[in-house]
């Protein structure tokens, strides 16, 4: 049977499983969205932007594991998701991209056409595959790379340009599933590696792991937290991968890095054996890959799943490459086996050591996360936020001195989605609102920037629109606080460019058709999410929060 181009892209969907379809509207797009808007099983979400609508399509795909999709128009409409893509490749996220663009018959005559971008050459830089299609029959075949290879380790995004002629021509070509075309499972690691693994970590004194976002993707907790508790090991996660096991957890030090507490890095410094998994060591996990956090010659035992990682950035002990789960699953066994003491792990020397440390770190911040200070300290709001929301809540952030009072003072008790080594400002509600997306009956809480927020601020419409009731969390204190504190600390206090002109945004979302509250009281910040959460809007709450040096950025350890 024969199918026009646009319907074979629509097919392909349908085939790999696509429920939500992100996207910015073109004339260009319009016979593709014609056959869309005849199929039920996708929903089509329309951005106020293309690089919003790819943003979403990335947290969809960060939070759901599934392949986010996006469509766009072509020239300013494919250029605009570059920082999308770029964000995508490095927090592995399976993000699948479509741009219709000119037709074959005047393509490549560039600035002498409307939107003449090569696109293809644009998108390599920041994909795992950036590949033109020149005629329909080939459609269902790249289609199906391209999903591929999305959701092969790594994972990462794609790129597919498509000319507006493909769209209209017929094809007779077979369509195959899915489950033909890719392997679903990674094998496990060498079981003699396992063996001298369990070894090396039984023989350290001071062992502590590292994960990093494969752990989650793979879900692989469990197993890891399994593992901690046999060797009262601590456990850390890279900087950007906060609840990566939960933070009330005896064993849990919270993200080491920029933003990480001062307990967390001196366990990981006295460290004398490193279980690294999912390649961790990055730029901000490491503090620029020095040894302020890491120590000088540290035994490092690295689990991933691909081989480019592998002691990329310190020298390893031991590699293996597999899937984390099934690896620290039978890790444990080998441990098991090989283990003498019985004794439950709190009573382990580093166990206790590392409650101690907790116990006088929280005495030290008391005064601030108790803080009646008016405007309002950072740390009492992650303190009460943190109160006020479910376990389950799923809390997205990406950049800035809020993204940092996040990372040091939120106890995170799931995974939450962060920046990674991407820092796209504005991105994180976009991203919460495909997690929203992805996990319909879990609260989804962005907590951002006022600076940030005026960067997506058009986004509330589309929140609206389909109803996306994310709650986002936004401090208001009218200066770009991370870029001020540095101006503070190494400019003499001289400022220019980090101050703010910010309206009063819970106006602006009401006038939106979304919740909106403006909370000056640290005592109102508990009734205020829950109000926001009750009224089953998407909403927004304006934090009016304390602009004093000592606020605007945590204290490094």
């Amino acid at each position: 049977m024969e199918h026009t181009g646009a319907e074979l892209i629509v097919e392909g969907l349908k085939l790999e499983g696509v429920d939500y379809l992100f996207g910015m509207s073109s004339s260009e797009v319009l016979p593709l969205l014609d056959v869309i808007g005849r199929t039920p099983e996708i929903h089509y979400v329309q951005s106020q932007h293309e690089q919003w609508a790819a943003y979403m399509a990335n947290g969809y795909a960060r939070a759901g594991g599934k392949t986010g999709t996006c469509l766009v128009g072509p020239g300013p409409g494919t250029a605009n998701c570059a920082s999308p893509m770029g964000q995508a490749l490095y927090t592995f996220a399976p993000t699948f991209l479509m741009a219709i663009e000119d037709s074959t018959k005047i393509w490549g005559l560039g600035s002498m056409l409307h939107h003449g971008l090569d696109s293809v050459a644009v998108m390599k830089p920041v994909s795992k595959m950036s590949v033109r299609v020149e005629r329909a029959g080939r459609l269902p075949d790249l289609m199906r790379m391209g999903f591929r290879l999305a959701l092969s380790p790594k994972r990462g995004p794609v790129f597919l340009a498509i000319p507006t002629d493909v769209l209209a021509e017929q094809a007779s070509v077979e369509l195959v599933a899915s489950e033909h075309s890719r392997v679903e499972r990674i094998p496990a690691g060498d079981p003699q590696d396992l063996d001298r693994m369990a070894a090396l970590l039984l023989a350290a004194r001071r062992p502590v792991a590292l994960a990093g976002p494969e752990v989650s993707r793979c879900q692989a907790q469990a197993e890891l937290i399994g593992l901690s508790e046999l060797l009262a090991m601590p456990v850390a996660g890279a900087a950007g991968n906060k609840g990566i096991i939960p933070e009330d957890h005896p064993l849990a030090l919270g993200v080491i890095g920029l933003h990480g507490r001062p307990y967390a890095h001196q366990t990981v410094r006295e460290a004398d054996l490193i279980l690294a998994l999912g390649a961790p060591f990055t730029e901000f996990a490491t503090d620029r890959f020095e040894h302020k956090i890491i120590p000088e010659h540290p035994r490092i035992i690295q689990i991933d799943i691909a081989f480019e990682d592998m002691g990329k950035i310190y020298p390893i002990e031991l590699g293996l490459v597999g899937d984390i789960k099934e690896t620290l699953k039978l890790l444990a066994q080998h441990v098991l086996e090989r283990r003498r003491t019985t004794a439950p792990f709190q009573e382990a020397p580093q166990a206790r050591e590392l409650s101690k440390r907790k116990n006088e770190w929280e005495a030290s911040v008391a005064p601030m996360r108790t803080s009646s200070r008016i405007p309002i300290h950072p740390l009492r709001l992650m303190t009460d936020l943190r109160k006020a929301l479910p376990r389950d809540a799923f809390a997205v952030a990406v950049s800035g001195s809020t993204s940092g009072w996040f990372e040091y003072g939120f106890e995170a008790l799931t995974h939450t989605l962060e920046m990674g080594e991407w820092h796209p400002m504005g991105a994180e509600y976009c991203e919460a609102m495909g997690a929203k997306l992805a996990w319909p009956e879990t609260p989804v809480v962005p907590i951002m920037g006022d600076g940030s927020m005026m960067m997506c601020l058009s986004e509330i419409a589309t929140a609206v629109k389909y109803n996306i009731p994310v709650l986002a969390m936004v401090t208001h204190n009218d200066v770009f606080g991370n870029m001020r504190h540095t101006q503070i600390a190494r400019f003499g206090g001289r400022f220019i460019g980090t101050d703010l002109h910010i309206p009063n945004l819970a106006n602006v979302a009401r006038e939106f058709g979304a919740y909106g509250e403006r909370v000056s009281d640290p005592e109102q910040i508990i009734p205020a999410v829950k109000r926001a959460m009750q009224s089953g809007k998407p909403a927004l709450l304006e934090i009016m929060t304390d602009t004093a040096p000592e606020a605007l950025a945590h204290p490094r350890s």
